[in-house]
């Protein structure tokens, strides 16, 4: 229960943070729109194990734009998608993972395409090994279930980071026209 208290503690603070900062009504609608077809994404992929635009979308926000809006992005793709494909306990884990994953795009190698698309295969992992969390909270953490969901979810792990790979590799350079188009100078690739 202390993870599930930590979780929503690190989430009020992201809220907080995001709402402090200064957004220009043009990026804020171009994150709106990017968090949208995220959320869109999700759903029309939804039959597909694990290989889905959002979290490649989502990276694209937290390298380009900012890790904060990335991760609120994510944040709401996970918690307005389980409105239609169902809720738990693992919701609030999933955000957690976004969050974690936008977190480390505050590394400026990422800018690099090559960089970013290996990133998002790896944060693939990292997004089901993080979501995993969720389901252990009702197994009193024991090991063997811990390891047996890593191996469980090994396939749909690799699935999730090949989709974020190949979605990267498409939608990098578009993200970037767009971006650029609304005149902000944080989205140019190194």
């Amino acid at each position: 229960m202390e993870l599930i208290g930590l979780a929503g503690v690190v989430i009020v603070f992201l809220l907080i943070w995001f709402e402090r900062r200064e957004i220009s009504e043009p990026m804020l609608r171009f994150i709106a729109l990017v968090t949208a077809a995220a959320i869109v994404g999700r759903l029309l992929f939804a039959s597909l194990p694990n290989i889905q635009p959002a979290t490649a979308l989502v990276l694209l926000l937290a390298v380009y734009v900012s890790p904060v809006v990335g991760a609120i992005s994510g944040l709401l793709v996970v918690v307005l998608t389980s409105l239609f494909l169902g809720s738990g306990p693992f919701v609030l884990f999933q955000a957690l993972a976004y969050v974690a994953i936008s977190v480390l795009c505050a590394l400026p190698v990422l800018k690099i395409r090559v960089l970013l698309v290996l990133y998002g295969f790896v944060a693939g992992f990292l997004y089901g090994w993080i979501s995993n969390i969720g389901f252990l909270v009702f197994t009193d953490f024991s090991r063997e279930a811990f390891l047996t969901l890593l191996i469980s979810g090994g396939v749909f792990d690799l699935l999730h980071g090949l989709g974020n790979a190949c979605f990267l590799f498409v939608l990098q350079p578009i993200f970037l026209r767009i971006l650029h188009s609304i005149g902000q100078k944080a989205g140019k690739e190194n």
